[in-house]
């Protein structure tokens, strides 16, 4: 199942950063959750995929048992990689908070209980040296660690 970034309004686009996985390194270990996406050419609809996520600086209806301090994007083929990189400000529920988008209960992706990850609009990152795809397939949120990330060869490194 896709997972839809949220909308939060284009006054609000983020700036997004290139760097390097070794830039990262200052920003101390922490708990990182990954999603897949679909990338921006291959989307039907404005409001999935990296093209929103790019758009907006945030994701969403994801079910989560933690809440993590870094986000990265998966990409599908062709990019086949993590892409991006983001510093979560805040991790959601719709039906408690505003959420930045209207009508969130009709998207296909909401269930009951899901969260929206809000990313620091300043701290979003286009990796210069993105992990590259090995393994077995990422059809869903996954957990790793930042030093994990910052060293990974391949995305089959980032789950060990």
């Amino acid at each position: 199942m896709l997972h839809v970034p949220i909308t939060m309004g284009p006054e609000n686009k983020p700036k997004i950063y290139r760097k390097s996985r070794e830039d990262l390194k200052n920003y101390g270990n922490g708990l990182m959750a990954i999603c897949p996406s679909r990338p921006a050419h291959k989307t039907k609809e404005e409001d999935e995929g990296e093209h929103l996520f790019s758009q907006f600086g945030a994701w969403g209806f994801i079910s989560l048992c933690r809440e993590p301090e870094y986000f990265g994007l998966y990409v599908s083929s062709p990019t086949s990689a993590v892409k991006y990189f983001g510093v979560v400000e805040e991790v959601i529920d719709p039906r408690n908070k505003d959420p930045p988008i209207d009508d969130f209960r009709e998207h296909e992706s909401y269930e009951e209980g899901n969260k929206m990850i809000i990313l620091k609009k300043d701290m979003i990152v286009e990796l210069d040296d993105m992990v590259p795809y090995e393994g077995g397939p990422i059809q869903g949120l996954r957990y790793t660690t930042l030093n994990k990330f910052i060293q990974a060869e391949t995305t089959d490194d980032l789950w060990d």
